[in-house]
């Protein structure tokens, strides 16, 4: 499968997103790929060979993959996420499917997923975001993210200790969404309320 070029969609403009941003340090914009790219990004998305990430007790993401399963075997490894699930009522803990775009850029550059992660790293997204958050943007780090009935990620704030990070943000390519399904992703104040609310990127 071929993607199209993907560029951010004509008439988007981050000077209209800044002041909101600069304002309450959240923003939104709908429609941000043009829609063939986006259309082109959202089929490719579920071929992709993902495998599942979760914390162990020290906040270390561990990949279970199939060679994890093999040498750990199924039982210990649902222990393990049995025990992910439970840290979740007190602290930070996720479990979901990932696919790290940078790792396997250097392992598959000829990927159709590759172009994802060159228009990501291209000077056509980083200056759009610098311009946002008012900050020269040298690169960013991301990944695919797929959320299976039962998965979550718990309240965090994005920070990182190994990490120099600016802000964060989030694609979103789900389609055919319903708020009751769950899976929104708030914005939490302080004392725990929510003053916005977008679509989860699935």
């Amino acid at each position: 499968m071929s993607l199209p070029p993907i560029h951010i969609r004509p008439g988007q403009s981050a000077r209209a997103l800044t002041e909101r941003y600069r304002d309450v340090g959240v923003v939104q914009a709908a429609d941000f790929l043009d829609a063939p790219a986006a259309d082109a990004v959202g089929d490719l998305l579920p071929r992709l060979p993902y495998v599942i990430v979760a914390p162990d007790e020290g906040g270390q993401t561990l990949v279970i993959n199939d060679e994890v399963m093999r040498r750990f075997g199924e039982q210990q490894v649902r222990t393990f996420l049995s025990d992910t699930v439970k840290r979740a009522s007190s602290g930070f803990s996720f479990i979901h499917r990932s696919y790290a775009l940078q790792d396997e850029y250097a392992r598959g550059a000829d990927e159709p997923i590759a172009r994802v992660t060159e228009f990501l790293q291209g000077r056509e997204f980083l200056d759009f975001a610098g311009e946002i958050v008012g900050e020269h943007v040298d690169g960013v780090r991301v990944q695919a993210s797929h959320y299976r009935r039962g998965d979550f990620l718990t309240v965090h704030d994005d920070s990182h200790s190994r990490d120099d990070r600016i802000a964060a943000f989030t694609l979103g390519f789900t389609r055919g969404w319903r708020p009751d399904w769950g899976g929104q992703l708030l914005f939490h104040d302080a004392e725990g309320g929510h003053h916005s609310r977008v679509r989860a990127a699935v």
